[in-house]
């Protein structure tokens, strides 16, 4: 299984980037940048989180493409961090 981190760096080097692959880098970016941030911006960065959560359920093409790797990107970066908390 790979780490996230070797996920970014393969999906960084891809040359055909897709809607999902910004959105599952920017979904990484997110959730390892949200503890260090102020108050403000975590209530503008969980807006935004509820925005791709609906983009994802609602949207169509392109969008719904990019809110669900950002959501996967989220995913796999809470996952990672929880299972080398457990260790």
């Amino acid at each position: 299984m790979q780490t996230v981190d070797e996920r970014v760096k393969k999906l960084r080097e891809n040359q055909k980037k897709t809607p999902f692959s910004w959105g599952y880098l920017w979904g990484v970016q997110t959730y390892r940048r949200y503890p260090k941030v102020d108050r403000a911006e975590r209530k503008r960065l969980s807006e935004q989180i509820d925005g791709y959560k609906a983009e994802a359920r609602d949207g169509k093409g392109g969008s719904r493409e990019c809110a669900i790797g950002f959501l996967c990107g989220m995913r796999d970066s809470a996952i990672e961090r929880k299972s080398r908390q457990g260790k």
